[in-house]
């Protein structure tokens, strides 16, 4: 019974990490883009789909705390933030585009503009950009990141594996288990 002492170690961490990759990817609330990058609209008139970004939002019904959205670019000083109440299911989509020619200092949404804060140009608003959801009441907050480049070709974007990886090691553990058990049969 001693020899095997490894096994249960490795059964028991496998199960952990699995675990925690199945709660990390099973959150109540969630926001996601429809593309990893963006780029700024050089053009007059409305951007082609290719230069409107689209963030979604979803959070479980019956809700009656207040969620609040948000996004922060990296490397400035620019946070927005907005609450509200849900008054129906989710999801939620927030669809925007920006002008190469910044006018003042204003993002364009389809339905209005936000202020940029102290942008003087486009060029100080590349980078990466979180979105974020939050649910004031239990604290839980789901966020995404979307790079803000030039040329999104040339610009690479890695997202964060976190929970990928810990499903991913919870697997190998339970191989390395099954191989260390298929061991000692023989």
């Amino acid at each position: 019974m001693k020899k095997h002492w490894l096994r249960g170690l490795l059964l028991g961490v496998s199960m952990v990490l699995l675990l925690a990759g199945g709660v990390a990817l099973a959150q109540g609330l969630s926001i996601e883009a429809d593309q990893p990058c963006f780029q700024c609209w050089p053009g007059p008139g409305d951007p082609p789909e290719e230069y409107i970004l689209s963030i979604t939002f979803d959070w479980p019904w019956p809700i009656s705390d207040q969620l609040c959205w948000g996004v922060r670019i990296v490397g400035t000083d620019f946070a927005d933030e907005s609450c509200f109440t849900p008054a129906h299911a989710g999801p939620g989509t927030l669809v925007y585009w920006l002008p190469c020619e910044l006018n003042g200092t204003e993002i364009r949404f389809l339905d209005g503009e936000v202020s940029l804060g102290n942008a003087n140009g486009v060029e100080e608003l590349y980078g990466e950009w979180i979105w974020y959801l939050r649910n004031t009441v239990t604290g839980e907050r789901v966020e995404t990141s979307v790079l803000f480049a030039e040329d999104c070709f040339a610009a690479m974007f890695v997202p964060e594996p976190g929970s990928i990886l810990l499903l991913g090691s919870g697997l190998v553990g339970l191989a390395g288990y099954a191989t260390l058990r298929w061991r000692t049969r023989e």
